[in-house]
C-alpha cells in the first residue's frame, strides 16, 4: 500500500522519479500532510457538522448534533417571531402566533449535518472548501398555516390596492361634469411573498417595506370631451323596467351609473358598465326570482332516501336584459320588459345535492290562541320547500309573502307601539324564532336577525331567553346564506298535538361542525308597576289583563362554526329586552 511505502521507493516507483529527488520529496510531503489533513478533517467532523455551516444566519459549523439544537433554541428565545410590514404610514404585524409559525430544530439540525454529505463527491468538496474559508447558510426547517398566511397578506393588500380611477363623466349639482383621473397602486404579490418567506428562512424578522407598483389610468380628461354631449342626451329621459305588475324608473343619475367607457388601443367608446349592471340586476333579482320547490320524503337517520322537485324555480334572464337595457340606453329608449327563464329540472334531482340533513331547529306554542296557531302554520306552510341556491340570500318575508288578510292571515297579538294588541298575522314570529335555531345549528351564515322587543313566553318553553327572532314587514327580515356547494331545502313540519314547530335544513354537508355557548344573562331589570286603563266599553267593576308583565335583561351567545381544527368563523348574538308591565282594562260603562 501507498502508505506503508518508504518515501525513497514511492519516488522510485513513480513518475516522481524523473523530476528532481529534492523536489520530488516536498510533493511527497505536501501530499502526504493533504492527506494527513483530510484524515484529520474526517475525524474531527464525522460526528458534527463540517465547519462553515449557519442554519438561519446562526453558526452551528463544527457543533454535534444537540449543541447545534439547543444553540438555535437559544437564538430564537431572543426574538419575538413577529414580522412587521411598512408600506408609507401603514404598518401590518405578521405575528407568529396569528400564522401557527413553529420551527423544527431537529429537522433543521439535520439539514445541516447533510451539508458536504450528500454522496456527490464534487458539490461534497466544494462545500466543505467554502466552509473552511466562508460561510454555507441554510434555511431554517418550519411550518405554518398558509391559509392563515394568505388571509394576512389579503388584508395587507386590501389596505393598500387602490385601483387607478378612470376619467369618466358624472353629475354634479345637475350638471355633468368630467372626472379627474388619478392613479392607482397594487402590492407585488410575489415579492411581498417571497420577503415574508425570507423573513421566516433567516429567522429575520426586521421591519420589511412592502414592494408595492403603481398603476397608471388608462382613460383621461382629453378622451371625455367627445362624450359630454352623448351622454346628456341619453340621461335626459327616464329608464322603464316592469314586469308583470312591478316597475322600475331608472332616472338621470341612475343611467349614468350604467354608463362606462371602454379604451382598446387608442380608441375609447361608451358601454354598459358592468359592475353597475351586475349590481341592478342582482337587486331586481332578489324581487323576481321565484327558487324552486322541493320536498324530502323519507329518511334514514340524518340521510335523505327519497327527495322531489314540487315546484319549479325562475330567474331573470339576465343575457336577455342585458341586451334589451344596452340597445335602449344606447339607441332606442324603449321601455326594457323582463323575462324569467326555467331553472328547476324535476327529472335531475340530483344536482341539487339534497343528501342528509345539516341542522334542524324546534319551538313550542303551548298556550296559543288558535288564530296565533293558523298564522304560525299558515307562515311555515309557505316558506317549506324553498331550495336556496349555492351563494344564494334566503329571505324570510320574500319566502312568506304578504302577511294580511288577503292572504290568509288572522288577527292574533303582536308588539306594535310599545303595546301588545291584536294585528295581521300575529304569531309569524313563532316561525322565523324556529328558523333561526335551524340556521344556528347548520352553520350557515345569518346575514338579518332581530330579537323581539321584550321576553315572550313561547320562546323559552324550551330554549333559554335570547335564541328568538321578529319580523315585522317590510323592514325586519330574518335572512341567512348559503355558503355551501349545494342547494340547501327548507322543510317544516308541525304538531298539533305537542304544540311544536320544527324547521329542518337539508343539503350536502362539507363537514363543519358547530359550537353554541351557554348564554351569558347580565342587567336583569324587574317589569314595571301594572298600569289600569279606564275602559268605557267594558261593565263598571270588570277589570280584565290584556299586557302581562316580563322581565327586561341581556343575554347573549356565541356560536363557533369549524371545519376540523379550523374556526370558519365566530358571532356573537346579543339581545336586550326591555322591562314589559302588565296592563289592565278598568270597565267604566255604567249599567
Amino acid at each position: 500500500m501507498l502508505l506503508l511505502q518508504k518515501p525513497s521507493e514511492i519516488i522510485s516507483n513513480s513518475k516522481l522519479k524523473n523530476i528532481n529527488p529534492q523536489k520530488a520529496k516536498k510533493i511527497l510531503i505536501i501530499f502526504y500532510a493533504f492527506l494527513f489533513m483530510a484524515i484529520l478533517y474526517h475525524l474531527i467532523f464525522a460526528r458534527r457538522i463540517i465547519p462553515g455551516v449557519r442554519v438561519a444566519g446562526v453558526r452551528v459549523g463544527g457543533m454535534e448534533f444537540s449543541q447545534a439544537k439547543k444553540t438555535l433554541e437559544k437564538n430564537l428565545d431572543g426574538i419575538d417571531g413577529d414580522l412587521k410590514m411598512i408600506f408609507e404610514d401603514k404598518e401590518f404585524l405578521i405575528r407568529k402566533e396569528d400564522i401557527g409559525l413553529s420551527y423544527d430544530w431537529e429537522n433543521s439540525v439535520v439539514s445541516a449535518f447533510e451539508v458536504g454529505r450528500s454522496g456527490n463527491f464534487f458539490v461534497d468538496t466544494k462545500d466543505k472548501f467554502i466552509g473552511l474559508f466562508g460561510s454555507l447558510n441554510i434555511p431554517a426547517s418550519y411550518d405554518f398555516d398558509a391559509d392563515s398566511l394568505g388571509m394576512k397578506l389579503s388584508i395587507i393588500k386590501s389596505e393598500i390596492n387602490i385601483e387607478p380611477l378612470q376619467s369618466g363623466i358624472e353629475l354634479m349639482d345637475g350638471e355633468l361634469e368630467i372626472i379627474k383621473p388619478y392613479s392607482g397602486q397594487k402590492v407585488t404579490d410575489e415579492k411581498l411573498y417571497e420577503k415574508v418567506i425570507y423573513s421566516f428562512d433567516n429567522m429575520d424578522f426586521s421591519e420589511k417595506e412592502i414592494p408595492v407598483r403603481v398603476i397608471e389610468p388608462e382613460i383621461f380628461e382629453k378622451d371625455m370631451e367627445m362624450f359630454t354631449s352623448v351622454v346628456e342626451d341619453i340621461i335626459s329621459e327616464n329608464l322603464t323596467l316592469n314586469f308583470d305588475k312591478k316597475e322600475w324608473v331608472l332616472g338621470s343619475e341612475e343611467i349614468l351609473n350604467l354608463i362606462g367607457f371602454k379604451k382598446d388601443g387608442k380608441r375609447v367608446s361608451i358601454v354598459l358598465d358592468e359592475f353597475s349592471f351586475d349590481n341592478l340586476s342582482d337587486e331586481i333579482g332578489i324581487e323576481i326570482n321565484e327558487f324552486p320547490r322541493g320536498q324530502v320524503v323519507s329518511t334514514n337517520g340524518n340521510k335523505v332516501t327519497e327527495f322531489r322537485i314540487v315546484g319549479e324555480g325562475k330567474e331573470l334572464d339576465v343575457e336577455k336584459f342585458k341586451k334589451d337595457i344596452t340597445d335602449s340606453i344606447f339607441n332606442d329608449r324603449k321601455p326594457v320588459s323582463l323575462t324569467l327563464n326555467q331553472v328547476t329540472d324535476a327529472n335531475d334531482k340530483d344536482k341539487y345535492g339534497i343528501v342528509e340533513l345539516l341542522g334542524e331547529g324546534t319551538s313550542h306554542f303551548k298556550g296559543s290562541i288558535p288564530s296565533r296557531i293558523h298564522n304560525l302554520t299558515l307562515a311555515a306552510e309557505n316558506t317549506s320547500g324553498v331550495l336556496v341556491p349555492p351563494g344564494a340570500i334566503y329571505s324570510m318575508n320574500d319566502s312568506v309573502g304578504p302577511i294580511d288578510y288577503l292572504h290568509g292571515f288572522q288577527s292574533a297579538y303582536i308588539i306594535k307601539g310599545g303595546r301588545t294588541v291584536l294585528g295581521e298575522g300575529g304569531g309569524v314570529c313563532q316561525t322565523s324564532t324556529t328558523l333561526f335555531r335551524a340556521v344556528l345549528n347548520s352553520g350557515l351564515p345569518i346575514l338579518a336577525r332581530y330579537p323581539h322587543a321584550y321576553r315572550v313566553g313561547y320562546y323559552e318553553q324550551d330554549m333559554p331567553v335570547g335564541f328568538d327572532a321578529a319580523v315585522f314587514q317590510p323592514s325586519w327580515d330574518f335572512k341567512f346564506k348559503n355558503d355551501t356547494n349545494a342547494y340547501v331545502l327548507v322543510q317544516t313540519s308541525a304538531n298539533l298535538e305537542e304544540n311544536s314547530l320544527t324547521f329542518s335544513l337539508y343539503g350536502t354537508s362539507d363537514g363543519r361542525t358547530v359550537e353554541i355557548s351557554d348564554p351569558v344573562i347580565t342587567g336583569q331589570i324587574p317589569p314595571p308597576a301594572p298600569l289600569y286603563e279606564d275602559d268605557p266599553e267594558l261593565p263598571k267593576g270588570v277589570v280584565r289583563q290584556v299586557d302581562y308583565p316580563a322581565w327586561g335583561t341581556t343575554s347573549s351567545f356565541t356560536r363557533t362554526v369549524k371545519m376540523g381544527d379550523k374556526v370558519l368563523f365566530t358571532d356573537t348574538y346579543t339581545s336586550k329586552y326591555q322591562p314589559w308591565r302588565a296592563i289592565y282594562k278598568v270597565g267604566t260603562k255604567e249599567e
